[in-house]
């Protein structure tokens, strides 16, 4: 049952962090939104939904599409994962994107 629920967390939380991902882009506008997943998926060959378990590779795009804009962009990200900001694999990838 343990592993259940530790497995349905982390679901969870993968999809908090995909969804303040998709709303921070897609409030700057859909073609940043599309550039950024391009260059993710060209990259690093991954999606926006591997970006949880790799926040260095959007941290890395966002710095190199975005240069020092990129600060912004992050900080929407957390200010709305902030409110779960207590659970550690949240924590992770929010300190792990503001690197």
């Amino acid at each position: 049952m343990r592993s259940v629920l530790k497995a349905s967390d982390e679901v969870v939380n993968k999809g908090l962090a995909v969804l303040a991902i998709e709303n921070t882009l897609l409030e700057i506008g859909k073609p940043a939104y599309d550039y950024v997943v391009d260059m993710v998926n060209k990259e690093y060959h991954c999606g926006l939904t591997d970006c949880y378990e790799h926040p260095e590779y959007l941290s890395a795009v966002l710095k190199e599409l975005f240069g020092s804009s990129h600060i912004d962009i992050v900080n929407s990200i957390k200010k709305q994962l902030e409110e779960f900001s207590n659970k550690k694999p949240i924590g992770r990838f929010v300190e792990t994107l503001s690197q």
